[in-house]
């Protein structure tokens, strides 16, 4: 952590390698940039599960690549979520739901989900992204399962509110095959891009989730928290970005996390 914040703070490497640092960032920003890109999204939980001391973990990898269609007038963004959990026992997290009581955290690999996204072409500073989204029974161990074989549907609104405001928000249902799960998600994607450190930015970058095949109760997951990133621009269309952030359930299901502990590195690949 502490090495985070020097890379964080420093703004010499940047500058030094060609001033892209910034460019690179917003693009990252945007699920409709025509990029290249590795991401991961991780979550260490803490207060999850039966015992009010329990940890659990989700990481998540997310490989995109766009392809651009100047010609017809879009750009098409197939995209991947790969979890790879850690479920403290009678834990219940959001991309998986609840986890029977075990002996211990449970590791694996949870379903793959994949998301296609058609990006038209339109003047202005408001874009938007419609597609299907298709998940996979890819789990290791049904404990920490998610949807298994399922579809929905995902979309995506962006834009900037303001010079450095940016917004993301993003939409998605997906549904089980066999009717056991039925998940809304949610992500209002807020960036404020520093100009003082380039490439940095704070945000709120979290995603609301409604399973609504729990009871009343406990339906809705709403995290509250920041994070702070910077981008670093590595020469020749190369790019790391770091990211971290606390973030609070204020609303969650029984068995969920109290707060978790967000962190990032993405890699932007050239094109």
């Amino acid at each position: 952590m502490v090495a985070f914040f020097l890379v964080f703070a420093s703004t010499g490497n940047a500058q030094e390698q060609g001033g892209g640092a910034a460019e690179m960032a917003r693009k990252l920003q945007n699920p409709l940039a025509n990029i290249s890109a590795f991401m991961t999204d991780n979550d260490i939980q803490f207060g999850s599960g039966e015992d009010e001391d329990a940890t659990s973990y989700s990481f998540q990898l997310q490989p995109v690549y766009a392809f651009d269609f100047p010609d017809p007038g879009f750009t098409f963004i197939p995209r991947a979520v790969i979890p790879v959990i850690g479920a403290a026992s009678g834990s219940n997290l959001k991309y998986t739901g609840e986890t029977p009581k075990t002996d211990g955290t449970v590791w694996g690999v949870s379903d793959i989900v994949t998301q296609f996204f058609l990006a038209p072409k339109i003047e202005g500073s408001w874009k938007w992204g419609l597609g299907p989204q298709l998940s996979w029974k890819t789990r290791t161990d049904d404990d920490i399962g998610g949807p298994g074989w399922g579809a929905g549907i995902s979309g995506v609104v962006v834009g900037s509110v303001t010079k450095q405001l940016s917004f993301a928000g993003i939409v998605n249902q997906l549904w089980s095959y066999d009717g056991d799960y039925s998940t809304t998600g949610v992500q209002p994607n807020l960036y404020y891009n520093l100009t003082s450190i380039e490439g940095a930015f704070i945000a709120y970058n979290s995603t609301i989730t409604a399973n609504w095949k729990a009871d009343s109760g406990d339906v809705w997951t709403v995290p509250v928290g920041l994070f702070v990133g910077r981008m670093l621009d590595l020469g020749d269309g190369y790019g790391m970005e770091l990211g971290l952030g606390p973030y609070w359930n204020a609303v969650k299901p029984d068995g969920a996390a109290d707060w978790s502990l967000k962190f990032q590195i993405n890699f932007m690949l050239p094109k």
